[in-house]
């Protein structure tokens, strides 16, 4: 008999234990969850652009982006996919660094309205094999539902 106090606080211990263990694993929510999701657009060229957002932790990010540029020798895409993020944003706005030439950096940006839901960015590559020739434009995208 003198043990069913010290019995019962082991298993109240371990009851206590399993609930807290059971609890479920959430994410942290980010900031500006309604971010989330795939964005398509066009360039100031007429070509199409596409970058996804997604949460990481907590953190959102550019997991993917694929961008169309009319170039002196024809339409090339610059695209790249990492899903641990390829750049973070900071408050709404992100930039991507895609190299550096002799007219300057390479990059791809952008800027999210919450009000009006879209995305306006702008871009700076260079074509494949030259580091001289930097093309220029501007983009907006609406989010795919």
């Amino acid at each position: 008999m003198k043990y069913f106090p010290g019995l019962f606080n082991v298993l109240l211990a371990g009851v206590i234990f399993w609930s807290v263990s059971c609890k479920k694993h959430t994410d942290p929510v980010p900031r500006y969850p309604e971010l989330i999701g795939q964005w398509t657009g066009t360039t100031s060229q007429g070509a199409a652009i596409q970058i996804i957002i997604y949460t990481v932790d907590g953190i959102l990010y550019v997991t993917q982006y694929d961008l169309t540029v009319y170039t002196p020798s024809g339409y090339q895409q610059y695209r790249q996919y990492n899903s641990s993020g390829i750049v973070s944003l900071s408050d709404k706005q992100f930039t991507i660094p895609l190299g550096s030439g002799n007219a300057g950096p390479a990059y791809l940006d952008g800027t999210f309205s919450l009000n009006e839901m879209i995305l306006n960015g702008n871009f700076a590559v260079y074509p494949s094999g030259n580091s001289v020739d930097l093309i220029i434009g501007y983009y907006s995208c609406s989010k795919i539902k």
